[in-house]
């Protein structure tokens, strides 16, 4: 909002102000209610990033990504392996090959048995092989781009839970609206019950103050029923347990709203897609990609590898025991391994081709999300900076219904004026009184969905939305 004055000011408390004097309790019924719980904004964000499922998946999947690390970089490190093996096997030979080549039968048959011990150690070290240089670069670009969908995963928890909590906070409004409503209607109708008994109101007026009350008290039930869908939508946010009832639950007003005017949408454009983690992660996953394609040529390189083996073993006979942990015989062997795989039925060349389309996959996704993110904050400030010139002129009708509506009553109660033209007048200051909460909390709403898009760059320099992390 412009400074220095404009009918907007009056807008966060409604007429009281832009910012309100202190945080006002907003009960999500009228009857007060034993062990009530109190949840503001911050309160239900913080609930939300402990213990939604997307942020605790997301929480899981950059640990596992994190823990690939130890893998890639563990390809560079020699490996060592420890073997042991104990045999024993019996044997019964009956036939034989004659030095002709022809068999006969050994009579009696050889019945014996024969067992082995045996250990070894071995170490191997890759020398050549640059497919573990790629691996490292990818499992780099594939853990930061975990790291940042769990930040994008956080952003949209945050924008969810604001607009679960802004919702709600409509219903309320609209259901004081309604109360309000039944309320005026009700005295209507008393005053209309009173002139028709001296003959001042016509029957076509009581019965018609009659059925504005019945309206009312529906309009009522409407309201309590929204108001109790969204509160169930934010505990479902907030991963809290649906099963609290509404009439439990005590909402706090927030305490600002943010100044549309100072909204600058190419700054915020660009602070979008320098900033945005799921634009960034997006950018990682190409890169990842462009290293998988670099993997997958290399498979085409010959490969040399070290290894070393130190060995025991022994022969035991037919009564020694086959539990023999330190064989006398030993064998040390080092070998220097060279390999080329020349042909591999051109399945190098299906990996290569998955690769490159994957890379090609990640570029196009990037270009596309880049766009569609250009396009979602230029149409946020749009709508938004369209929002506040609705609200100036939802805040002045308003007003005006409410001074209107006053007239209207007093003339009613003198006789100056028919029913029909109160009532005319209560429908046009109910009328204000919801398009003017409903267009509040929608306009926090799209801040909410804009911050989501542009992060930090909202409390830095521009205006900061309510409840901004």
């Amino acid at each position: 909002m412009k400074p220095g004055g404009s009918p907007a000011a009056a807008r966060a408390g409604l007429g009281a102000g832009r910012l309100l004097s202190g945080m006002v309790m907003v009960g999500l019924l009228s009857s007060p209610v034993a062990a009530q719980q109190v949840v503001t904004l911050e309160g239900a964000l913080e609930m939300a990033l402990t213990r939604n499922p997307a942020v605790e998946s997301a929480e899981a999947s950059a640990a596992a990504a994190s823990s690939a690390r130890w893998a890639d970089w563990g390809a560079f490190l020699p490996t060592a392996r420890a073997n042991a093996s104990l045999v024993a096997t019996d044997f019964t030979n009956v036939t034989f090959l004659t030095p002709e080549g022809s068999p006969a039968i050994i009579d009696p048959p050889l019945t014996d048995n024969s067992k082995s011990s045996s250990a070894s150690l071995s170490f191997g070290l890759g020398l050549l092989n640059p497919e573990r240089i790629a691996n490292v670069k990818s499992g780099a670009a594939r853990k930061d781009a975990a790291y940042l969908r769990l930040t994008a995963a956080q952003r949209a928890v945050i924008r969810d839970v604001k607009r679960s909590y802004f919702e709600a906070l409509k219903q309320r409004r609209l259901l004081e609206v309604a109360e309000r409503q039944l309320g005026a209607r009700r005295v209507d109708l008393e005053v209309t019950q009173d002139r028709y008994r001296i003959a001042a109101a016509s029957r076509s007026d009581l019965l018609g103050a009659e059925m504005d009350a019945a309206d009312a008290e529906l309009r009522v039930l409407q309201a309590e029923d929204g108001l109790g869908a969204a509160v169930r939508g934010l505990q479902v946010v907030m991963a809290d347990p649906v099963s609290i009832e509404a009439g439990l639950v005590t909402l706090v007003e927030v305490e600002r709203v943010p100044d549309a005017d100072l909204l600058d949408v190419a700054s915020l454009v660009r602070a979008a897609h320098e900033s945005n983690p799921a634009l960034a992660a997006l950018l990682k996953d190409e890169s990842a990609a462009s290293n998988d394609l670099w993997a997958a040529r290399s498979s085409y390189l010959p490969q040399i590898d070290l290894g070393f083996v130190f060995g025991r073993g022994l022969q035991l006979g037919r009564d020694q025991s086959l539990f023999e942990f330190s064989p006398a015989n030993t064998n040390t062997s080092f070998q220097i391994i060279g390999s080329w795989n020349l042909f591999q039925g051109f399945e190098r060349k299906r990996q290569t081709a998955v690769a490159d389309e994957r890379l090609t996959r990640a570029r196009t996704d990037w270009t596309a999300g880049a766009l569609q993110l250009d396009k979602d904050v230029r149409d946020l400030v749009q709508e938004i900076q369209r929002r506040d010139k609705r609200l100036e002129i939802l805040e002045r009708n308003r007003a005006l219904a409410d001074e209107r509506l006053e007239l209207a009553r007093e003339q009613y109660r003198l006789g100056s004026i028919p029913y029909f033209n109160l009532q005319q007048a209560i429908d046009r200051t109910t009328q204000a009184e919801q398009s003017l909460f409903t267009e509040r909390y929608d306009y926090l709403i799209r801040w909410a969905d804009l911050e989501e898009k542009v992060g930090p760059a909202l409390a830095s320099g521009q205006a900061t939305a309510p409840g901004a992390p």
